[in-house]
């Protein structure tokens, strides 16, 4: 009898648990389903399409590789999974289908009627876990209870057995000769398959290269260069983890080799950026346990009563990096033009879009979902509510970034403004932080509101909102 692999974000052959089961027991094919009706609802950016259809043309020509078929099928919706699953496995005469679970609630229960659909049909379901290191509820209070709080978290997850990372798993063995692949379509719902191929490069390979460049050539600068934004200081795995290119497992592996097998207590920037993975891990277990957030929901429920802004021409000029405050608008125009945002201005952005104007987070983590070619849910929506002060262990509602100190602080020469924005390109000394100021950049877009008094009036509606409370 034949096995059936479904995968998901999980596009790799090493360290993939369901695909290592399935061939451990048997002949195995492979399915992926393109799906972009749904993926359009999920707001999923058309750069991470296309990277995500390069990305399977890639694995195809892997598993084609090793006598491994993947059959790439249509499917306009969630709603019609559970029948072509079930059509392609009796197709194949599987008797199992294998794969690695996902955590956000519609792609829950999405799989939930997966399985229901194959138990009916005689086809027995095999769900493993690889998203995550730790499987969400892994990592919990001595009551039992979730955290809520990352610092907690992480010392306990860094307490857990399983913590430390083994050897990551192999690819399967050949299991005869080589099969013609098949690839996905070179448009899907009006994306191109090429779109951001010059930027984004695909597949598992890139994502290995990605990964031993940063640990040979960045990693230990990580802790005082990640906040540069001029400066290639991040690792840009980003993309490869929301799709699943690499695995978080394979990256904590080479970070712990590389830090003389320590997950902490090494280097600084190893360390700082084993964290970072570990924020990763936090939020995804916020999600699980709290599946209202896939509904758009404030963790805080007591925010929900925030009077927001409604001022669609402030939304607006900030998408299009347009309010008059050089680092917020050139973060937003990176977005625009690469979809992906360096990682502190994002937190500028974000602070910006919910502080400054006041306008609801919702709205800021639908456009980055829009446009990140590394567009995850849990962190996107972790990252803003941290912003928004709505969240989880997030930043107290009174504490706001000035977009212009962190300008100072982050980009003082301001090369990553002026390769951001061409009107600023030969602003001179600190104009080049408050253009309006200064004659030779008078002609830049004027500020969009008063940092003070934008800061007076969001103070004022949050303590509204407060004494609602008592």
């Amino acid at each position: 009898m034949s096995q059936l692999v479904w995968l998901r974000n999980d596009l790799r052959v090493n360290d993939n648990p369901a695909l290592n089961a399935a061939c451990l027991r048997g002949p195995t094919t492979c399915i992926f389903l393109v799906d972009a009706s749904q993926w359009q609802h999920h707001d999923m950016s058309p750069w991470r399409v296309a990277l995500t259809l390069r990305t399977v043309d890639c694995l195809s020509q892997q598993l084609a590789q090793l006598g491994i078929k993947l059959i790439i099928r249509g499917c306009n919706s969630f709603a019609e999974a559970p029948k072509v699953i079930v059509q392609c496995a009796q197709e194949l005469a599987a008797n199992c289908v294998f794969f690695n679970a996902e955590i956000a609630l519609n792609e829950q229960r999405r799989d939930d009627k997966v399985e229901a659909a194959l138990e009916q049909s005689g086809i027995q379901c095999e769900r493993h876990h690889s998203f995550t290191h730790l499987p969400p509820g892994a990592v919990t209070k001595p009551d039992g209870s979730g955290y809520t709080v990352f610092t907690p978290f992480k010392k306990r997850w860094l307490a857990h057995p399983l913590a430390l990372p083994s050897t990551p798993l192999p690819p399967p063995e050949s299991q005869g000769p080589t099969v013609e692949p098949e690839q996905t379509p070179n448009n899907v719902g009006g994306i191109e398959k090429t779109f951001g191929a010059d930027l984004w490069e695909a597949g598992e390979a890139a994502a290995q290269n990605c990964l031993s460049n940063f640990l040979q050539s960045r990693a230990k600068l990580y802790s005082t260069q990640r906040d540069l934004p001029d400066q290639p200081g991040t690792s840009q795995l980003s993309p490869h983890l929301a799709c699943g290119s690499i695995s978080t497992g394979q990256c904590l592996y080479a970070a712990y080799r590389a830090n003389d097998n320590r997950l902490h207590g090494g280097n600084a920037g190893i360390d700082t950026w084993i964290s970072e993975l570990i924020w990763r891990e936090f939020y995804n277990h916020i999600l699980a346990a709290n599946p209202r957030l896939s509904r758009g929901e404030a963790f805080r429920r007591e925010t929900e009563n925030l009077e927001w802004n409604h001022n669609q021409e402030w939304l607006e000029r900030w998408q299009a990096g347009q309010t008059g405050f050089p680092l917020v608008d050139a973060g937003m125009r990176q977005l625009n033009t690469s979809g992906w945002m360096h990682n502190r201005l994002r937190m500028v952005t974000s602070q910006f879009l919910v502080k400054h104007l006041f306008i609801n987070w919702r709205e800021g983590e639908r456009y980055f979902m829009q446009n990140l070619v590394d567009g995850d849910l849990a962190a996107n929506n972790g990252g803003w509510q941290w912003s928004a002060s709505t969240g989880t262990d997030a930043v107290p509602y009174f504490r706001m970034f000035n977009p212009i100190r962190q300008a100072e602080r982050f980009d003082p020469s301001g090369a990553f403004v002026r390769a951001q924005i061409p009107e600023l390109a030969r602003a001179q000394g600190k104009s080049i932080f408050t253009p309006w100021q200064y004659t030779d950049t008078s002609h830049y877009v004027k500020p969009i509101v008063d940092l003070s008094a934008a800061r007076d009036a969001t103070l004022a509606a949050w303590k509204r909102m407060r004494a609602t409370l008592t």
